[in-house]
């Protein structure tokens, strides 16, 4: 049995066929110039659409259109009125924009929308902040790329160098926490903040080195000890004010707050120049004659007003002083490289230098022997006065101390522990 057949459609012919496939092709270029926006849930031009750097997106534009992102940013309410942007409200647009949030661009939007005007639209925020963030130096960050969710990497070369600090800062704290407890005789500030005492400490201490012997007047350690506490108080002040300030949008509402911070601050800074000046503690009101006395070259200077047989030593021995040898080598390096010498430069040098060093060694050997003598001499009296059990009662020089430095060159020299006997010291016998 045979089965009904339906009417067949008619064949098209060619040039029927060609329009019909050129039609499909001018549909699908204009379906190529449009977007779908994932919140309003329509087709639009890509011009409505803002640009998508991120190399993954192969379309090039956003996921929501520029009227969704607007509606976002400036908070359309239910009756469809805008209002000002804030910053939640700008970082929850850029999120749907994959657009990044960089905080110190959002601050320069502030700025700018408060300052200039473009036509008869007034800026704000969120359309300065988006025509910033479309320039070259953005390109290719996405919100992945916003400042508050990176996190910094650290190393681990990077990590040795933070911790090194921090020891070093704790370090430090700790011994200003002893210097102070001791010159004091209790610690001031044991009630304070944890996170506020490395400050408190540093500068007291500062105040107190200065001191001298004025450390002794409890009016003054007094006086110091408020002085610090009100510098901390006008640090805090100004972090106070220095975070109403970064919130522009409410500046007005907050200029109370800060003009009182700032009677404030300037009351304690009122009160800590009085107090300095009460208690000769600033360099303007300082009374005390013998500035510079607790220097290095205060203390030797003192050291020799004293008439102290060892104070007569030279400080600045190169040969028991490592610090100004290496100072001394380190310059001489310096000079060397810097110098750029011919051969005959050299040889002029080199013969000064074997004269020199040949007048240096007569001389050597010369106080050698007359140090010998001495030494032998010094040797003899100390017996004869231990035989007639004669006491003597100024300060005698142990002799191995005296010695030191000579012990000291040859064990450089030799690399490795130093044989007593080949100590080039000159010799009893």
């Amino acid at each position: 049995m045979a089965t009904k057949k339906g009417k067949e459609q008619p064949k098209m012919t060619i040039a029927e066929t060609r329009e019909a496939l050129k039609k499909a092709e001018e549909e699908l270029e204009n379906f190529k110039e449009l977007a779908w926006c994932n919140m309003c849930g329509t087709f639009k031009k890509k011009e409505q659409f803002y640009q998508d750097t991120d190399p993954m997106n192969h379309s090039g534009v956003s996921r929501i259109c520029k009227r969704c992102a607007y509606n976002i940013a400036m908070r359309q309410d239910k009756n469809g009125d805008y209002h000002e942007p804030t910053k939640e409200s700008v970082q929850e647009a850029l999120f749907y924009l994959n657009k990044p949030y960089i905080e110190s661009l959002f601050d320069s939007s502030i700025q700018e929308s408060e300052n200039a005007m473009t036509g008869k639209v007034k800026n704000n925020v969120w359309t300065s902040y988006i025509k910033n963030v479309a320039m070259q130096n953005y390109y290719g960050m996405t919100w992945r790329d916003s400042d508050h969710l990176k996190e910094k990497i650290i190393y681990q070369d990077e990590q040795d160098d933070i911790d090194e600090k921090k020891i070093s800062l704790d370090e430090e704290y700790v011994k200003n926490k002893k210097d102070v407890t001791r010159l004091l005789g209790y610690d001031p500030f044991e009630s304070e903040a944890l996170s506020d005492q490395p400050f408190l400490y540093s500068q007291l201490i500062g105040l107190m080195d200065t001191g001298g012997d004025e450390n002794d007047d409890m009016m003054r350690n007094s006086s110091c000890i408020t002085i610090v506490r009100g510098f901390l108080q006008s640090s805090k002040i100004d972090n106070a004010i220095v975070e109403l300030m970064r919130d522009a949008n409410n500046i007005e509402k907050n200029s109370a707050t800060i003009k009182s911070l700032q009677d404030s601050k300037q009351k304690i800074t009122s009160m800590i120049t009085n107090l300095a000046a009460e208690s000769c503690i600033s360099l303007k009101n300082n009374k005390n004659s013998k500035k510079g006395e607790n220097t290095w070259t205060g203390k030797i200077k003192k050291i020799k007003d004293m008439n102290l047989r060892a104070g007569l030593v030279n400080g600045f021995d190169i040969q028991t002083c490592k610090a100004m040898q290496q100072v001394q080598e380190i310059s001489d390096a310096s000079i060397f490289k810097q110098l750029e010498l011919d051969d005959s430069e050299w040889s002029d040098m080199v013969a000064e230098m074997r004269v020199d060093n040949t007048n240096l060694r007569r001389e050597r050997d010369t106080y050698k022997e007359i140090n010998r003598i001495l030494l032998q001499e010094n040797m003899d009296i100390k017996d004869y006065l231990k035989d007639q059990d004669i006491e003597l009662k100024q300060d005698t020089v142990d002799l191995k101390d005296l010695y030191s430095p000579f012990s000291a060159l040859v064990e450089e020299d030799s690399g490795g522990e130093v044989d007593e006997s080949e100590t080039d010291t000159p010799s009893a016998e």
